[in-house]
């Protein structure tokens, strides 16, 4: 190859290059910036919420049993039946009860006629006394006798009373409306007093217990509305009412609450999953900014409480860069930031983890949902 075609080769190859360079710088500078889906810092709040997850329970459970012990007659119950206040839920045979009564009332009426003849002595005894007919020992003697009739008269009378009761227990009466939960015993069984007999609660008002650390029990009264959802009904908001603080700790510095809720949804039964939503004051009386919880970065906080980062959007730049809060708990789903954030702000919502300090963006229409 002659010598002017070899340069001639080299200059193209040095030209084509060069444009290659050109073209690669170019590619790079029109790379297309990332949009930004972002939260403008607005709705302010001064509480945050703790959700505490428990069951429902019958407000009213109580296991029925006689005082006396018999014979039960026929036992009808059945395990859910609704039952009224004052409903008979069992009975003892009344038969041998009856005749305790019959034999109480003839011990009455003998002791009553050792009264009066003991009576008409005594007044024979006083008038005979009087005009020196009689000693004073047989006046004594009839004197204690008297009082020995009146002391089984009294003791006859109060065993009447006893078999008036014991047969005015042979039946279980209903104390409060409700349902059957257990049924103990067979029909026409033997049964001992205070032996279990039908197990009844109440399914107008249920009760919720749960622990609540100290920093929230301290802001617990009795008497406080808070909200209830039902596992099985996320559809339905229950409003509960508390009404027990416990005084003493069950855990390390947990104390029980216990909720009362009215049983005015139909379906509702004892033993569903239910969430207490409890609103308590932030920490020190402070206020704080709500945020969704998609604006915290991967290397932010594990627990939602503390130190934690966001990117904020700088609109001189139109750049995001790293940006440390701190995180006083949750509300209604949104973070509740205590320390960092101010009104106006704009925080990166979505895509966080894509994100580095200084990176160059373009900031989206904000989304209704965002706002």
């Amino acid at each position: 190859m002659s010598r002017p075609l070899s340069r001639f080769v080299i200059c193209a190859m040095l030209v084509f290059g060069l444009q290659g360079c050109s073209e690669r710088k170019q590619e790079a500078a029109e790379q297309p910036v990332r949009g930004l889906r972002a939260y403008k810092v607005a709705a302010k709040t001064e509480s945050r919420v703790r959700r505490f997850p428990t069951v429902l329970q019958p407000a009213d459970v109580s296991s029925l049993s006689f005082e006396i012990a018999g014979q039960l007659k026929a036992v009808s119950l059945t395990v859910g039946q609704k039952i009224q206040l004052g409903d008979v839920l069992a009975e003892i045979d009344p038969r041998s009860l009856q005749t305790q009564v019959e034999q109480a009332g003839a011990g009455v009426q003998q002791a009553q006629a050792q009264l009066d003849n003991a009576q008409a002595d005594f007044q024979r005894k006083e008038e005979l006394l009087k005009k020196g007919i009689t000693t004073q020992a047989l006046f004594d003697q009839s004197k204690s006798a008297l009082l020995s009739s009146r002391a089984q008269l009294d003791q006859a009378q109060r065993q009447l009373e006893l078999a008036n009761h014991n047969l005015a227990r042979s039946s279980i009466v209903a104390p409060f409306s409700g349902a059957i939960a257990r049924v103990e015993v067979k029909s026409f069984a033997q049964v001992a007093a205070g032996q279990p007999i039908v197990t009844l609660y109440s399914d107008d008002r249920f009760e919720m217990s749960f622990l609540a650390p100290s920093p929230t029990f301290q802001s617990l009264t009795v008497g406080q509305v808070v909200d209830v959802k039902v596992a099985d009904m996320p559809d339905v908001s229950l409003k509960g009412e508390i009404r027990e603080l416990g005084s003493k700790a069950e855990q390390v510095s947990a104390f029980p609450v216990v909720v009362r809720l009215d049983n005015n949804v139909p379906g509702l039964n004892a033993g569903m999953s239910v969430e207490v939503t409890v609103e308590e004051p932030l920490i020190g009386g402070q206020s704080g900014f709500l945020a969704p919880l998609s604006v915290l970065a991967p290397q932010g906080a594990k627990e939602l409480q503390g130190a934690a980062t966001v990117f904020l959007y700088d609109s001189g730049s139109s750049t995001v860069r790293s940006h440390s809060i701190t995180l006083g708990g949750v509300r209604d789903n949104r973070l509740v930031v205590t320390e960092g954030l101010s009104e106006g702000d704009i925080v990166a919502s979505a895509g966080v983890s894509y994100l580095v300090d200084g990176q160059r963006v373009k900031l989206l229409p904000f989304q209704e949902e965002a706002l």
